[in-house]
Order: C-alpha cells, then structure tokens, then sequence
C-alpha cells in the first residue's frame, strides 16, 4: 500500500512546507514517497527557454533536473528522507519502513512514455510515478485553494493542474486527491487510517 504526495514546487518558501514534511515523516513511514515539484528552478528553465529559444527537449532534461534540486533542498530540510532515484531504491526505502524521497530525473529520462513538453508537469510524473508503482492513492499538495466539488477537467482550465494530467490520469487504478498546502490535517488523518 504507497501514496505518492507530491508537494508543489511553489511551495518552496512556504513556512509550511517545513510542517509538510514532518507531519509526512510522522505519519508516512514505510507507505509514502514524495514527489518534488520544480518550483522557482523550474522557473529558471522557462525564462532561460524563452531568453534562448532551446528546445524542448533540452528544457524537459532540466526542469526534470529542476525536480532533483527541489528533492535535494526537502533532503536538506528533513536528512531523515530517503533520497530514491530508481524504483527498486524506493521499494527498499518503504520496505525498511522510511519514508522515501523520490529523485526523479534518472527514471523519467529513461521513461520512453514521457512527453517532452511542458504540458507535462510534476503534476502529471507524479501520476506517471503512482501508477509505474501501483500506488493506491495520488496526493497532489497545492499553494491556492482547491475548490469544491472542483473536477480534474476543472482544475486543468483553471491551470491548477497541467494539461497532460487528463491523460496521465486516465482509468487511473489510485485514488486522486488534490488538496491546498493548508489541509494538511485532513491528509494526517486520511494518512493514520490507511
């Protein structure tokens, strides 16, 4: 039983993120890995894209490299994390009852199935990564509110989620959950019962 919670890149400055990640390492051992967003140094992809007008498929490597440096700083943050680059360092991490940090770039520059667009957000590798493990549960952890009874197709529109989520998520076997930064007591609880 794993949950994928990804915590947004935007909230790399947030006050919380620092309760984010406590509140996972009490609850989540041995049943959840974190996905990092990418945050302001995906933020220096896009500009530095647009300054130079590189491809996409340069900026896909490093706004996948923009999710390693977020993963390091959360490491930095909490060292109890367990940095996991490959799937079988993930399952030893969850297996020996840790909670495990998902360094994303080695796994999804060898993913064949990943677009290299920025349609393709941590939104949608999270859902790539939930379903590559059989997760039973998708987290995404927000900075706006999430409003309710709002539906993916919804939150796409409103560019709460990216656009290739739709399609990463079809007949998804996990459950999806989109919360904002501030519900972390609901996913505490939601965590304590699974």
């Amino acid at each position: 039983m794993i949950w994928v919670v990804k915590l947004g890149g935007s909230q790399c400055n947030d006050a919380r993120l620092a309760t984010w990640l406590d509140m996972l390492e009490d609850c989540g051992k041995g049943k959840v890995v974190i996905v990092p967003g990418g945050g302001p140094y995906a933020d220096a992809v896009r500009a530095q894209q647009q300054r130079w007008s590189f491809s996409d498929a340069v900026a896909h490597r490093m706004a996948l490299l923009a999710m390693d440096q977020f993963a390091l700083q959360l490491n930095g943050m909490n060292p109890q994390l367990v940095l996991t680059p490959t799937h079988a360092s993930i399952v030893t991490a969850l297996a020996n009852n840790r909670l495990a940090l998902w360094l994303p770039s080695a796994m999804l520059l060898a993913a064949a199935d990943i677009a290299a667009t920025w349609d393709i957000s941590s939104d949608s590798l999270a859902a790539w990564l939930a379903r590559t493990l059989q997760a039973e549960r998708l987290v995404l952890v927000k900075s706006c509110t999430i409003p309710l009874d709002a539906t993916i197709d919804e939150l796409v529109r409103c560019e709460i989620i990216d656009r290739g989520f739709t399609n990463m998520t079809s007949a998804a076997p996990f459950r999806i959950q989109i919360v904002s930064v501030s519900d972390i007591d609901q996913v505490c609880r939601d965590l304590a019962h699974f």
